[in-house]
């Protein structure tokens, strides 16, 4: 079999599940399989695919039709400037979370040096995105996952070893915030009353502990906001990722905790993704 003909079994079989983007699933798929970039892949299409490499390309297509994440089975998603190490113990990074590493390179000068926190860091893949852009500064990420941390473990020895960063697992609720300058945080904000609307390549797959906050929305932005209030010796930034109707509560508790909000940046769709403060 050729790969062209391996590519169409796999687009057939997705699309006879239901799944949308069949054509586009089947080519990350193989390519991720032989380990093909886009150049590799126009190249091999009329090359022939092992028996080996059929079978567990196989293997990839069924967990595919049985709407597991396409970075859950190859194990990496794209992220900013570089491709992370991505588990079922991890949020998967989004497009949209971005908006959070653009609202620091825009706020802050890259050439001065700070100490960055990152309180429910998951993969690591904003932190990391971080300081490879400031490189004059240091971080640390805390995660209430032990696993989550060996995945940003990886990540940050994968993609940049050399790092001033560390990983620790902790409870972000009361992580002693004191002598970080800036803190970024991306925490659940999913309620609750919205679990029937969740996919189900989300809700089955990625971890319900960075989807939705114990209590409510409210209830989770205050207590990390007010923890920072309690041990933080600094005026520092906060930079935090939000659901877009969450852009005004989250703003007037920033406020209530003695806090000054300079903007609410948008996300790809132009709603507002990030909160960025200061503390007074």
């Amino acid at each position: 079999m050729i790969i062209s003909e391996a590519l169409n079994y796999g687009r057939k079989a997705l699309s006879a599940s239901g799944l949308s983007q069949s054509k586009l699933d089947a080519k990350l798929l193989i390519k991720n399989q032989l380990d093909f970039n886009d150049e590799d892949f126009i190249k091999s299409l009329n090359h022939y695919i092992s028996q080996k490499d059929f079978e567990s390309y196989k293997l990839k297509i069924l967990r595919r039709m049985n709407h597991e994440p396409i970075a859950h089975i190859t194990g990496q998603k794209d992220f900013w400037k570089n491709t992370f190490s991505v588990s079922k113990d991890t949020l998967i990074p989004r497009p949209d979370s971005e908006a959070l590493v653009e609202s620091v390179l825009k706020y802050l000068p890259q050439d001065e040096g700070f100490n960055f926190l990152d309180l429910g860091t998951g993969s690591g893949c904003l932190i990391i995105s971080i300081l490879e852009e400031f490189t004059n500064s240091q971080g640390t990420g805390i995660d209430i996952s032990k696993n989550a941390i060996s995945i940003a473990n990886k990540n940050k020895k994968n993609i940049n070893n050399d790092l001033n960063l560390s990983f620790f697992v902790h409870d972000f609720f009361t992580y002693d915030t004191k002598g970080f300058n800036i803190i970024i945080c991306n925490p659940p904000y999913v309620p609750k009353n919205e679990i029937n609307e969740i996919t189900e390549e989300v809700f089955n797959f990625e971890p319900h502990l960075a989807l939705f906050p114990k209590k409510d929305t409210k209830d989770c932005y205050e207590k990390i906001i007010s923890n920072i209030k309690l041990t933080n010796n600094k005026n520092c930034y906060v930079f935090f990722e939000i659901d877009y109707r969450d852009h005004v509560l989250v703003s007037n508790i920033l406020k209530d905790n003695n806090f000054s909000v300079l903007a609410a940046e948008n996300d790809l769709t132009n709603r507002p993704r990030c909160i960025v403060a200061k503390m007074n």
